[in-house]
């Protein structure tokens, strides 16, 4: 099976676009027929494509469109549908296209003899290790209902914090956006006026002014090479953090950094310790879930540390005494676990510890935000401050020169 993106016609001749699941063009034009629509288009999807999981392709999804495609997962499977009846529900919703078109390359994954978790990943939809691991363990446990309620609910809580953190960081950078454009029009029309009447006068611009002017010309004499150099910069450092080398060589820089370092760390115990409950939760056993946890960390440093972690419980340590040895993972969530284990509610504590650290996560970026906030203005006032000046300095000069 195969899912094949269509664009067709009602019989009132509106357009309509969307995907849907045939053997062939042929069945799939026979399948719109069948639904009362002319087929003017039929491209067949490339499913190799959709696994790399391009950033131009309409299966991938955001954040917002992952939970939204999960909650309705979770609800259709809660109702005893098949996990295929579940995808083609979901394909027909008409929820997004993107929603759409995920769906239907899971469904034709599901439907060549994929599991659940391994359909998902073939989407191209994007869906984070985690996500995929957590799947993984609720096709072995045959509860594929509780971790979709609770993927569902994690990817729910996360956007509710990215939706709070966006909304405290939109003032900020609307007033640096209104700044720097008045900044550049004084330097662009005003600064080069005041120039041309100092250059009347015969009298030498200030230092502070002949500098901005400097910056002014130079950056409109090379504006477009500037662009062109940014932009490159950027796609460079883009494609460069894919080699595996420069990639654990930024991370081990990054975590050094007193900032950005808590917030990896922070960011990976989060994802580790959730997918760890997820599994634990299925009723996997921990062997199997360390190996599932040890797959969504991105650090070389940490996924060391929890494979590590996962051959010592294989021998027989227990999760607690193995934890001790993951920098990672902070005392206190070590304690919860080991607790866990003591009254057999290892799940709850895990998850326990999981909704911890999320929480010490979303409170250390607010704090992030709010420095960002006073910094942005201090950067931008600043940079205001110093062209007002150098448009200021000259009008002083020639009114001290003409008193």
């Amino acid at each position: 099976m195969r899912a094949f993106a269509y664009t067709a016609f009602t019989a009132e001749g509106a357009r309509k676009r969307g995907t849907l699941v045939a053997e062939s063009e042929a069945q799939a034009a026979e399948i719109l027929r069948g639904q009362g629509l002319f087929a003017e288009a039929i491209t067949a999807k490339d499913r190799a494509n959709a696994r790399r999981g391009s950033l131009t392709r309409r299966t991938r999804l955001s954040a917002d469109m992952r939970a939204v495609f999960t909650r309705q997962l979770a609800v259709l499977l809660a109702s005893d549908l098949t996990a295929e009846s579940a995808l083609e529900t979901v394909r027909a919703s008409g929820t997004a296209s993107a929603i759409e078109a995920a769906a239907a390359e899971a469904k034709a994954a599901l439907m060549d003899g994929q599991p659940l978790s391994v359909a998902l990943d073939m989407a191209g939809a994007g869906f984070p290790r985690f996500y995929i691991a957590a799947v993984r363990a609720g096709e072995g446990s045959g509860d594929l209902v509780a971790v979709f309620d609770q993927l569902a609910d994690y990817l729910e809580s996360a956007g509710a914090d990215r939706a709070q953190l966006a909304t405290a960081l939109i003032y900020p950078a609307f007033v640096a956006a209104v700044s720097l454009l008045v900044a550049g029009i004084l330097m662009v029309n005003v600064a080069p006026e005041i120039a041309a009447m100092f250059a009347v006068t015969g009298r030498p611009l200030p230092p502070l002014t002949q500098t901005v002017m400097g910056i002014s010309d130079f950056v409109q004499a090379n504006a477009f090479a500037l662009g062109l150099g940014a932009v490159g910069l950027i796609l460079g450092t883009v494609f460069a953090l894919r080699v595996p080398a420069i990639r654990d060589r930024w991370h081990a820089l990054a975590l050094r950094l007193p900032v950005v370092g808590r917030l990896m760390r922070l960011s990976a115990a989060a994802q580790y310790l959730r997918t760890l409950a997820l599994v634990i939760s299925s009723r996997q056993a921990v062997v199997d879930a360390v190996a599932s946890a040890s797959e969504v960390l991105v650090v070389r440093r940490f996924r060391d540390e929890a494979e590590a972690l996962a051959d010592a419980v294989r021998r027989g340590e227990s999760l607690s005494q193995g934890l001790a040895r993951m920098s990672l993972v902070p005392p206190v969530c070590r304690q919860l676990i080991a607790a866990g284990e003591q009254s057999a509610r290892l799940g709850r504590m895990t998850e326990r510890a999981a909704v911890l650290v999320e929480s010490w996560l979303a409170n250390e970026r607010k704090r992030v935000a709010a420095l960002i906030d006073p910094l942005l203005m201090l950067v931008v006032g600043t940079m205001v401050l110093v062209i007002v000046l150098a448009i200021l300095l000259p009008i002083f000069d020639l009114q001290a020169a003409v008193g």
